[in-house]
């Protein structure tokens, strides 16, 4: 155990790595043309699950994406919000459910990425709703 470290400062421990992060349970990044997002009963979101040692390169390739303007904005599950859980999830998100055409385009750079098996997307107001399970995914590509 590292001596320098005390307890609290580990137990509350911040990081730049979602695998890390026990101060918070979501970090969450936003592209620049698109900084005034916000979920909406019409929004939703690609859901890509991984697990705990291939969160922070999954999420590198995300934020990327993000900065370059091919997605829209995403957050990661920390350490912190996946305890006790079998991994983390990361939520790319769309600002319309309805509009097909950007889903796929999304789901086409998430691909690109190397997201390449069956993802499923959520609306935002489906999540508020609590519909988990028959019936969560409005689509799966």
């Amino acid at each position: 155990m590292n001596e320098g470290i005390g307890a609290e400062e580990r137990l509350f421990r911040e990081s730049d790595k979602p695998s890390e992060d026990l101060s918070c349970n979501w970090h969450y990044k936003k592209s620049a043309d698109y900084s005034d997002f916000a979920s909406t009963d019409v929004s939703g979101k690609w859901c890509i699950f991984v697990s705990p040692t291939d969160v922070d390169e999954a999420w590198s390739k995300i934020s990327n994406a993000i900065e370059n303007n091919q997605l829209m904005c995403a957050k990661v599950s920390t350490a912190l919000r996946s305890m006790g859980r079998d991994g983390h999830v990361i939520c790319v998100y769309t600002r319309d459910w309805d509009d097909r055409q950007d889903l796929m385009r999304a789901r086409e750079v998430l691909q690109s990425l190397g997201f390449a098996k069956e993802l499923g997307y959520k609306r935002d107001i489906d999540t508020r709703n609590r519909i988990y399970g028959s019936g969560e995914w409005y689509l799966r590509a």
